[in-house]
């Protein structure tokens, strides 16, 4: 374990401080963090298990195997074990037993994190996810976005609140020096573990830190503070934008008022990234330069008609419609009678128990295969009020080539689905740390 630098340590009361400024908090708040064994998780272990019990709270400590490494397994039930005597916390270990991918593994794995801390604190109501993101942290990710040419609202790096599937996800050591975690751990004797990855100079973020100029924390801290006080007060009036221009169909698609969101300029064109978001499902958005070309081309051309980050657009009067671009969903699920899982970031399905006993069920794109089926039965769509570019993009359930069910268009039975999109259609508003 390297020794660490010479630097105070973060005092609860401080910490109880950076906590409340992410609040509200219950009376008796129950919270959970991530906690990988590294010294910036552990040490925000160890803090918020002191804050949570002075509050009668409880702790559920979430350790994520990404079964990358062989001892990875071993590492996960030494946290386990160092966190043992820590009263009010509980512990657990979720595996990510997925096939891996052969490329991208840093963001196959990172995605594959947050949705398991996010399904675990779904199912237990937990409604705040602490994660141990410092300023070191925060400072690496304002030069990454800059040497790819990030404009301002990228620049401001990351947010101390954030939603995340249902969860609030939280950062309260954003304004921490990293310094100040190792210090913590060794005053208190309590040793960590040192992920070789953070040493690989096969991913940007290590040779970033290996050749990165220096800068003063007065300067960084200054720099980001203006930047993030900036993405706010446009983050701000983005949202009030799209409270009068969206309409967002339950039938996973939308509509926009050109002429308000041409008006807002550079918010118009974050909230318009927003919505291409939310139907799209990415995971980060169109760059800021295609954003404001798609929407000079769709202001020029009343006949606008293309595609862009994963949504067809197209221009009706003065509002664009945005759907989902149905040739690019990939997605299909194997059903089973019970199952409930989101599909393509949009819809919540759920196979009744109920459903028929057949064999080979899977949830995929109506596409239009699934409409002309839907009219050689005889199923009229006229007076349905889908368009049809939304109708391709809806789930149904298919057996083999055979279509047996699409609820949103009233054909069929045994699916349900409920458009409830990953990625809401505007941010819950960035939290200046």
């Amino acid at each position: 374990m390297p020794a660490a630098p010479l630097a105070p340590t973060l005092s609860p009361e401080r910490f109880a401080g950076l906590m409340a400024r992410l609040g509200p908090f219950e009376r008796a708040p129950h919270l959970a963090v991530a906690v990988s064994g590294g010294p910036d998780s552990l040490a925000l272990a160890l803090l918020l298990a002191e804050w949570a019990g002075s509050r009668n709270g409880r702790l559920d400590a979430l350790t994520v195997d990404h079964r990358l490494r062989a001892e990875s397994g071993a590492e996960a039930e030494q946290v386990a074990r160092w966190l043992a005597h820590l009263p009010g916390v509980t512990h657990r270990i979720l595996a990510w037993s997925d096939e891996k991918p052969a490329a991208g593994i840093q963001a196959a794995a990172r995605a594959a994190r947050y949705r398991l801390l996010a399904e675990y604190c779904r199912a237990r109501a937990i409604l705040h996810l602490c994660v141990a993101h410092h300023r070191d942290d925060q400072t690496e990710t304002h030069r990454l976005r800059a040497g790819h040419g990030s404009g301002s609202i990228g620049l401001a790096g990351m947010s101390a609140i954030r939603p995340l599937d249902g969860v609030r996800l939280l950062r309260p050591l954003l304004g921490v020096a990293k310094a100040e975690l190792l210090a913590l751990l060794t005053a208190r004797a309590q040793p960590w573990i040192e992920d070789p990855s953070n040493r690989n100079p096969a991913f940007e973020r290590v040779r970033l830190r290996a050749t990165a100029e220096s800068a003063t924390d007065a300067q960084d801290a200054a720099a980001l503070h203006r930047l993030g006080l900036e993405r706010q007060r446009v983050e701000a009036e983005a949202a009030s934008l799209l409270a009068e221009s969206l309409l967002l169909y339950p039938s996973g698609w939308a509509e926009l008022d050109l002429d308000a969101i041409a008006a807002g300029e550079r918010a118009g064109r974050l909230a318009f990234g927003w919505v291409l978001q939310c139907l799209g499902g990415n995971d980060y958005p169109v760059s800021d330069q295609r954003r404001g070309e798609a929407l000079g081309r769709l202001g020029a051309d009343s006949g606008a008609d293309f595609t862009l980050g994963g949504c067809h657009l197209r221009r009706r009067g003065q509002h664009v419609e945005v759907h989902r671009d149905w040739g690019a969903i990939r997605q299909r699920i194997p059903a089973e009678p019970g199952l409930r899982a989101l599909w393509d970031g949009r819809f919540e399905v759920t196979l009744l128990p109920e459903s028929p006993p057949l064999s080979g069920l899977t949830i995929a794109r109506l596409g239009e295969a699934g409409l002309r089926q839907l009219g050689r039965l005889g199923h009229g769509l006229a007076g349905c009020g889908i368009p049809e570019p939304a109708r391709k993009a809806l789930p149904a359930l298919w057996q083999g080539d055979r279509l047996i069910a699409a609820p949103l268009l009233g054909f069929g039975g045994g699916l349900q689905a409920r458009f409830r999109p990953a990625r809401g259609a505007a941010s819950g508003g960035f939290t200046v740390a």
